[in-house]
């Protein structure tokens, strides 16, 4: 088979699909890597359905354009083939379900090589998708347990090459920062003592419903809680830490130079969603050099290893348990964070993440 551009001479064009409706962890990965990528002398660009995340991504230094592919279409999928065209792209790196149907479409019949980089902990078994998969060239999974997990669900996969490359977090940016840990607490009038964080989006599946009980459960005087990010169910989980007593504040979306401050304000970042692939805040969290508290599933597991504290997960009282010793034990909290940041800087560096996907996307044939 032909190989691609990069090892014909010169750089590959490289286009970036997402069709998330909202900035998330993965198009965040996206963005780190498209601009990684170009560092090494490739040219990316990003595609993207809705503007937010179009945003998110100019935001971010990379070259984006939007496309009308919000949904299944022969519009969209000769949308996306046109401007892959006009870019003359190599490869093209998908997201969601919903990309891989529009990549294989706008590849029929011209030399474009398909990655799926699946970050969902379900993957996709519709029959439209499983016909487009064909297309695929390689699936990248962020977690030997995850590429594990999801073979075994949807064999299917298995029909393409498969990889394991955990996402990276620039250690350079997300560092240990106490100066910048008390700012933080300056700028949002945080008191002195110990400080929850939580990093993500509001939505059902990070299932911050169990950190709100777990901290009820704590006993007195429960820290406050802090969460960071934004989404549909924030008026719901106000409502439910009220019932419960749980002094929570919703800060809301925040931009990464706040965030460092956020993780490095707290005493311990807690994270308590059962079925995550990866984790990336608490990757970020460790950098930061800061103890973390997650499920004992998933991505956590392989994240976290015994840089971490991991309760059961689905167990508000074995979590709550867990945070109280942890609370009592400041000693145990430095030796956990200076574990934390080692494992973080040798694990899941950006640049490792970078040239993992380089060498990948350049051995393509």
């Amino acid at each position: 088979m032909q190989r691609v551009a990069a090892l014909a001479g010169r750089p590959l064009r490289i286009a970036l699909l997402t069709s998330s409706r909202s900035w998330r962890g993965s198009s965040m990965v996206f963005a780190a890597l498209a601009r990684g990528l170009a560092d090494c002398g490739h040219t990316t660009t990003a595609l993207a359905a809705y503007e937010p995340v179009a945003t998110g991504f100019a935001t971010q230094g990379v070259s984006v354009q939007t496309l009308p592919v919000a949904h299944t279409s022969l519009t969209a999928a000769r949308a996306l083939r046109r401007t892959l065209g006009e870019l003359c792209a190599d490869i093209i790196l998908v997201d969601m379900a919903r990309d891989i149907r529009h990549a294989a479409a706008a590849s029929l019949g011209r030399s474009l090589a398909v990655v799926y980089c699946i970050s969902t902990r379900e993957p996709p078994r519709d029959l439209s998708t499983r016909i487009a998969f064909g297309r695929v060239r390689v699936t990248v999974f962020l977690t030997e347990e995850h590429a594990r997990s999801t073979l075994a669900a949807a064999p299917f996969l298995r029909r393409a090459q498969h990889r394991v490359i955990p996402n990276g977090v620039d250690g350079s940016l997300f560092h240990p920062d106490e100066a910048a840990g008390r700012a933080f607490r300056e700028r949002y009038d945080l008191p002195g003592g110990p400080l929850l964080v939580g990093v993500g989006a509001l939505a059902p599946e990070k299932r911050w419903d169990l950190l709100l009980e777990a901290v009820a459960l704590v006993a007195p005087p429960a820290p406050p809680l802090l969460l960071c990010g934004s989404g549909a169910l924030e008026g719901a989980l106000r409502a439910q830490a009220r019932r419960l007593g749980v002094n929570a504040t919703f800060l809301g979306q925040v931009e990464p130079g706040t965030l460092v401050g956020a993780y490095n304000a707290a005493t311990c970042v807690v994270h308590t969603r059962p079925d995550e692939t990866f984790g990336l805040a608490l990757a970020e969290a460790m950098a930061c050099g800061r103890p973390v508290l997650a499920s004992a599933s998933g991505g956590p597991l392989e994240v976290v290893g015994d840089a971490g504290v991991l309760a059961p997960p689905l167990d508000p009282r074995a979590f709550a348990t867990q945070l109280e010793r942890l609370l009592a034990d400041p000693g145990r909290r430095a030796a956990l964070g200076a574990a934390a940041r080692r494992r973080a800087v040798e694990r899941y560096s950006l640049e490792r993440m970078v040239r993992e996907y380089a060498d990948l996307l350049e051995s393509l044939e």
